[in-house]
């Protein structure tokens, strides 16, 4: 039974076009050293649930407009699953099923798995997330996952508890109420949102996607993050700084460029920025900023640093993120929905590469009674080759790589000495 619409918004019908270029789903994994409580997990998710609606809609599009249809009920039992596995095949299961995809048209656009090994007699288990990126970002992902830990830790004593978060507003005009006049008049005059075709490089990818392409997220752990942060602090560097550093020089191993060409990285960009804390709650509100500091990277490592630094620097006070907002939802609005489709199709230029740095995982994400978290992975979307992302999260005092990509097996090598190279410029830093 059905009780409620909502009009998509700008982002919705962005992610949702964009799905020929990656899967739309977001995913993590949470590897604990001991047990969690099923039926104790799936109050939390039925309490969460009431409190964030849109997970258990379905998106349907029309030829005009498009909108989310929102069941009444909020049971749990839709969207969790329970997976028992044997030692030696636990990690690759987990692995397999988060490099599986959220189909926006059907439901549930969001999943939660438990998978579960029994070792020496001991009950381990790994928490799994899947969310359709059309129903938040990042920080939303991250804001849910807090949302049940908090519900799984207050049911036992609190029963009829209530989640102290909510649906935040989905429209991506909202924080233009913290921009100046002056302000709002430069972010809506920022039409730009394409690539000069001498920056639209892409890696050397021996095929094209196919859907026949094995999905795969691969992975590296850097310990040491108070370390790095050491290093940025020395050398008056931020931490995104090292990483895109780290990042241009692993990419330049990889690409021949041309007389004319630079590498581009698309940064995924949180407009959270423009906001006070804690105002937005779960939506999307996320945009991209390009990062092109030419051709010269220097000789050493803290070379490249600098000259990144020094590009960021230049450019921070350009209301990042807000180009081409006002010229896409002019066309959002303007045109009805499958023609906006085609329009994207016809002229907006993807991107190839691109970094996602997801930020500091609360630890409250991850708290569930006395467990410890062993190892995490989460991630933005799986990309369809020659588009790559890679993706990043902190979480205490390590650093959690990651690359979700569907392409030829071949092509699998070239992508793991890429983010080893990422990995191990930055644990070098230590």
């Amino acid at each position: 039974m059905v009780n409620k619409k909502i009009k998509s918004q700008l982002w919705d019908n962005m992610q949702f076009y964009f799905r020929d270029y990656n899967d739309i789903t977001m995913r993590s994994a949470l590897f604990f050293d001991g047990e969690i409580d099923e039926e104790l997990l799936k109050k939390a998710l039925t309490a969460v649930i009431e409190s964030f609606p849109i997970v258990k809609a379905r998106f349907k599009e029309g030829f005009f407009k498009s909108r989310w249809t929102i069941a009444d009920d909020s049971s749990a039992d839709g969207f969790f699953e329970m997976f028992e596995t044997s030692p030696s095949e636990h990690t690759a299961a987990v692995e397999k099923y988060i490099a599986g995809e959220i189909n926006p048209l059907k439901t549930p656009l969001f999943k939660t798995a438990i998978f579960r090994k029994t070792e020496d007699g001991k009950k381990i288990d790994c928490l799994v997330f899947l969310m359709s990126h059309m129903l938040a970002d990042g920080d939303g992902f991250a804001l849910f996952m807090k949302a049940v830990a908090e519900a799984y830790a207050a049911i036992p004593a609190n029963p009829d508890y209530k989640s102290r978060y909510g649906m935040g507003n989905r429209d991506y005009k909202q924080f233009y109420e913290y921009l100046s006049g002056d302000e709002i008049k430069r972010a809506k005059k920022m039409t730009d949102y394409r690539y000069e075709k001498n920056e639209r490089l892409r890696l050397p990818y021996k095929a094209g996607y196919d859907k026949s392409f094995e999905r795969k997220i691969l992975t590296r752990r850097v310990d040491g993050f108070d370390a790095v942060k050491k290093f940025c602090k020395a050398h008056g560097l931020t931490f995104n700084d090292v990483v895109l550093a780290a990042y241009f020089r692993a990419l330049k191993k990889r690409l021949v460029l041309k007389d004319d060409e630079s590498i581009s990285i698309d940064c995924v960009l949180n407009l959270r920025r423009y906001m006070p804390a804690g105002d937005a709650n779960f939506c999307n509100l996320v945009s991209k900023v390009k990062v092109n500091v030419g051709r010269e990277f220097g000789d050493g490592f803290l070379d490249t640093c600098k000259i990144v630094h020094e590009h960021m620097a230049a450019h921070k006070d350009n209301l990042a993120g807000l180009g081409g907002l006002s010229l896409l939802n002019l066309m959002d609005k303007a045109f009805p929905f499958k023609i906006g489709e085609i329009l994207i199709k016809l002229f907006y230029q993807n991107p190839l590469i691109a970094l996602s740095n997801i930020g500091k995982l609360d630890k409250a994400c991850a708290k569930y009674g006395n467990l410890k978290v062993q190892n995490l992975i989460m991630t933005g979307t799986v990309k369809y080759a020659p588009s790559t992302l890679l993706s990043l999260i902190t979480y205490e005092d390590s650093i959690f790589f990651a690359l979700a990509e569907a392409c030829s097996a071949e092509d699998f090598e070239m992508l793991d000495g890429l983010i080893g190279d990422v990995a191990a410029a930055i644990g070098e830093l230590k």
